[in-house]
């Protein structure tokens, strides 16, 4: 966030219009500040404006110097998180989160990371066993344009394919290795330590620390994508991704106070096009691009976002419950709810359902476009054989 001096306007505000960026016509800029260019005014007008009241503690967490997520940069072995949490449990009229909560959260979760990273690590291995199918494939094909002197193929295997497969191979079992040893990391760690940065602001809402707010996440491109909200329309709020949150405080740049490319919420969902039709250059005439497109479109619908909206009821015997409502949507349009009373843990799972489902349709979708470039490398293999025999150069 932009720090402010006492020589610098705490109240600018730029004018209605209709510039491509603020509203105004441009010719409007020289009047919005005397001293100001309209990036450093925009700037200080967004600094200003997260860190008003009306927008704690979502400001507070995105842009401070003491937000827990940048705290635990410099001090990793400090639990700044539970330290927050608790702070605003007080000041949102609760009190402080229970050991026994705690706890019970933290084994949910540990077990929800321990079949996470089981999963992952089966699909490491799936991985480098495709990996090797297909350089064994190509190593076929290789001996052929060898027998037929074909150097450009040759030298396209020797100097892309094969070094490309075995990048990527190594790449996949240095992912593996990474997940067990995450593992090892976060023994014995609270619940809040195996949550990524945008489920963990959203959980914040969920336990009913941040009232007021509203959230909805969505996959993307850039991972986890959050819309945090105020919910009472008045349009308050940020939109950021888990990329956005890992540039922030992984890499100390500041947030770019923006609507990220609305292109962002289809995720991996339509990323697969541009490989089908680059690999099936005929479009519909192909009947592997067909094929792959059935096989995509009969998937298990997965969840593609999830609304979390909390409210505050006063039970039977006069104390305070906190209700959750998660609403999933789903890619085929269906929606479904589900309403938790005073159990993090539930809420927990809840969330992690819908990062397998989306886990999940990746992994499938990821296998489709494998078992299309294999079949397309069998065929040029196959061709290759046919004209070898036939003996054309």
């Amino acid at each position: 966030m932009a720090s402010t001096s006492s020589s610098e306007p705490t109240n600018w505000t730029p004018p209605e219009g209709d510039c491509d960026k603020c509203g105004a016509p441009a010719s409007w800029a020289e009047d919005w500040t005397k001293d100001l260019s309209w990036h450093d005014g925009s700037k200080l007008h967004m600094a200003t404006y997260f860190a008003s009241p009306r927008m704690w503690p979502l400001g507070y967490i995105l842009g401070s110097p003491y937000s827990p997520l940048n705290l635990e940069q410099q001090s990793p072995n400090l639990n700044w998180r539970d330290r927050f949490e608790d702070l605003l449990a007080l000041e949102s009229g609760k009190k402080m989160i229970s050991a026994v909560s705690r706890q019970k959260e933290a084994a949910t979760a540990s077990r929800i990371r321990n079949e996470s990273v089981h999963d992952d690590i089966s699909h490491v291995n799936q991985e480098l066993q495709r990996n090797q199918d297909y350089v064994v494939l190509l190593q076929k094909l290789r001996e052929v344009a060898v027998r037929m002197k074909d150097t450009a193929t040759v030298s396209m295997i020797d100097n892309d394919a094969l070094p490309f497969q075995k990048k990527s191979s190594e790449m996949t079992i240095a992912n593996g290795k990474a997940l067990i040893d995450s593992l090892k990391d976060l023994q014995n760690r609270p619940a809040s330590s195996y949550k990524k940065r945008v489920p963990w602001i959203t959980s914040l809402i969920s336990s009913g620390a941040m009232l007021g707010w509203e959230s909805e996440i969505y996959d993307s491109a850039d991972g986890w994508q959050a819309d945090v909200y105020k919910a009472d329309d008045s349009g308050d709020g940020q939109i950021f991704s888990e990329l956005d949150l890992s540039v922030i405080f992984k890499e100390g740049h500041r947030l770019d106070f923006r609507s990220p490319p609305w292109s962002t919420y289809e995720g991996s969902y339509n990323l697969f096009e541009p490989q089908i039709e680059q690999l099936c250059p005929d479009g519909d005439a192909d009947p592997d691009s067909e094929h792959a497109y059935n096989t995509i479109d009969n998937i298990r619908p997965s969840i593609l976002s999830q609304l979390t909206t909390v409210q505050r009821r006063k039970s039977w015997n006069g104390s305070i419950e906190t209700r959750v409502v998660l609403k999933n949507r789903f890619t085929d349009g269906r929606e479904e709810e589900k309403t938790i009373v005073n159990d993090a843990s539930k809420v927990l799972e809840e969330v992690e359902k819908a990062h397998v489902s989306v886990k999940e349709r990746h992994n499938a979708i990821g296998l489709v476009l494998w078992e299309l470039l294999y079949r397309k490398q069998k065929e040029s293999l196959t061709t290759a054989k046919e004209m070898e025999d036939e003996g054309v150069d």
